[in-house]
């Protein structure tokens, strides 16, 4: 009895001192009391909870644990705490589950259950546990916090901008719900408005390091990437090993044309990470577009990994070890129609290196690569797997491993090697082609879903070329334009024709026939690109300043190895569009004034 008597005054003094927070002394005294009276399930609990306190997380549970068998039926929402903190989430849930049906109205345990279901990635299921701590407690600021990252998660980005303002409208101050309202904003496309809110995030905490992070991001987006250096910096010389921070300077420092640098940053992500495969696609992509094409090859291999969206063809054949092979080799394209167009350059190299080649290309590439490799046997790629016999098969972009390894490799095919409908082709040249005006085909979008607004220009920034006298412009544009052309009628007095029987999107063999029949292509670094260098046509490509230029229009050649007859011109660091355009009209004049009808 005395035993007894003497641990409930432990406890009540262990309960006081852990109440004015002087927990390690509330745990010595706990201790105590068990020792006196183990069969009191309170003094268990409040052990587990003092003991999760000061970090102490496996002797917790064991404490916490012990409650619940003594009979300790709200012990299970801390017990729940304390297995998220060992990591342990599937059973947190469990736990958080038998403490709600307890106790339903416990806006903590809806909170930290929805916080343990989004670490699982189970976003819906969070979203819904925050929703029920946000009906118990309409202003309690972290549960709509939360709840905006839950449909982050989910995408739902407008309805967590949302969350993410009333969480600020109840704690403005919250640096976290500050950051996480700019990567709202982000993923809605509006930049600026991100960029104020991760400012404000920093005005409240100047090296908070998620919101530097973020903010070099956003700057990127803007086309600042010098201004973020010093973000960067600011993180890692107090976080050396940060990999986001890490991952984003080596971005910058690929936006500033810094390689060098940029490929130590890499190597360090690489020395890190055990499976460092965004940062050795990264470097692969730094190596050949700097023409170190034995590093660059193996490394590109990692693209299946890292590239958003790319998803190799699961083909059971071995991969082609770049021998000779009797039976069918499978060759099948990957990438966009730029990539596949681009890597086709290769298949006359194939062909003289095996004899039965089947090649899977986008079914608008089909009739075209028909057209120009007689001795493939080309089908459109499907969602189905190619069922005929195939002794080994190849990814398109995967042939560079063996033909493009050094400059030498590159063939100077001065026609190209796609052959267009001759017929097509010369029909529109006598539609075009009048009064001995030279026909200039013209391209200003890209569409690709990364980098393709920094590729894209307006009509409007063509104003230099298409006032070139004695020219008529072809509009080879994919998609509509009929509103860009308009107004170029109205403001500049030009007209661009737009042809009604030829769709430029989905009639590939005919815009090729088109191009054949203009005496030369400008465009930006987009599908029309490959198509006439492919063709042969004298083109100029406009390829832009930065993280968007593609590794393949590399960094210091004016003409493309891969097109014989194609320029590459390159936007200088914070140069317009229509800069670079005045300067590749005055190549073009020249070049139309001195060509014959057709080139």
């Amino acid at each position: 009895m005395a035993d007894a008597v003497r641990a409930e005054a432990l406890f009540r003094e262990a309960r006081g001192l852990c109440q004015r927070g002087l927990i390690a002394q509330g745990v010595g005294l706990l201790e105590e009391a068990i020792a006196l009276d183990p069969t009191q399930a309170r003094s268990h609990r409040l052990l587990g909870m003092a003991l999760a306190q000061i970090g102490r997380h496996q002797e917790a549970l064991v404490s916490l644990d012990r409650a619940i068998v003594l009979g300790a039926v709200d012990a299970d929402g801390s017990r729940a705490d304390t297995l998220v903190a060992l990591g342990r989430l599937d059973e947190a849930i469990a736990s958080f589950d038998r403490a709600l049906a307890v106790d339903p109205n416990s806006v903590a345990d809806w909170c930290n259950r929805g916080a343990a279901l989004l670490d699982l990635s189970r976003a819906a299921e969070a979203a819904e546990s925050f929703d029920r701590a946000i009906a118990l407690a309409p202003d309690f600021a972290e549960a709509h916090y939360n709840r905006g990252n839950a449909l982050m998660a989910l995408a739902q980005h407008a309805q967590a901008l949302a969350s993410f303002d009333r969480a600020l409208a109840l704690n403005p101050g919250s640096v976290d719900a500050l950051n996480n309202r700019a990567n709202a904003l982000d993923r809605l496309d509006r930049q600026p408005a991100a960029l104020a809110s991760v400012e404000a995030a920093l005005a409240f905490a100047p090296a908070n390091a998620g919101a530097l992070i973020t903010r070099a991001v956003l700057l990127r987006k803007l086309r600042r990437s010098a201004e973020a250096l010093a973000g960067c910096e600011l993180v890692l010389a107090a976080k050396p090993q940060d990999v986001d921070a890490l991952t984003v300077y080596s971005d910058v420092l690929i936006d500033l044309e810094r390689f060098d640098d940029a490929i130590a940053v890499l190597d360090r992500l690489i020395a890190l990470q055990s499976d460092a495969v965004g940062a050795m696609w990264n470097k692969s992509l730094i190596c050949l577009g700097r023409g170190r094409f034995r590093k660059g090859w193996p490394l590109y291999e990692h693209r299946w990994a890292a590239a958003k969206g790319l998803v190799p063809r699961p083909y059971a054949q071995p991969r082609w070890n770049g021998e000779r092979v009797e039976g069918p080799l499978l060759i099948w394209g990957e990438q966009g129609l730029g990539d596949e167009i681009l890597h086709a350059s290769m298949i006359p190299d194939l062909i003289a290196r095996t004899p039965s080649i089947v090649l899977e290309a986008e079914p608008r590439l089909v009739p075209l690569f028909a057209r120009s490799f007689p001795a493939v046997r080309v089908i459109p790629v499907r969602a189905e797997l190619y069922a005929g016999p195939i002794v080994a098969q190849e990814p398109l972009g995967g042939l560079g491993r063996t033909f493009r390894t050094r400059w030498d490799d590159f063939p100077h095919r001065e026609q190209g090697y796609l052959v267009p409908d001759a017929a097509r082709a010369q029909a529109l040249r006598r539609r075009l082609a009048t009064d001995g005006v030279a026909v200039i085909g013209i391209s200003w979008i890209s569409k690709a879903p990364i980098g393709g607004a920094s590729k894209s220009a307006q009509l409007a920034d063509l104003e230099p070329l298409l006032r070139l006298p004695g020219c008529r412009f072809v509009d080879l544009q994919y998609g509509d334009t009929s509103e860009e052309r308009a107004a170029a009628a109205r403001g500049l007095g030009v007209t661009v024709e737009r042809l009604p029987d030829i769709d430029n999107t989905n009639d590939l063999d005919g815009l090729a026939a088109l191009m054949a029949a203009c005496d030369t292509v400008v465009t930006v670094s987009n599908t029309t690109a490959h198509l006439a260098g492919a063709l042969g046509r004298p083109t100029w490509v406009m390829v832009p300043y930065g993280h968007a230029r593609i590794w393949y229009w590399f960094h210091d050649r004016d003409m493309s190895p891969w097109y014989a007859r194609t320029r590459v011109r390159r936007q200088r660091s914070g140069e317009p569009w229509r800069e670079v355009v005045a300067r590749v009209a005055q190549e073009v004049s020249p070049f139309i004034a001195s060509t014959p009808s057709q080139a």
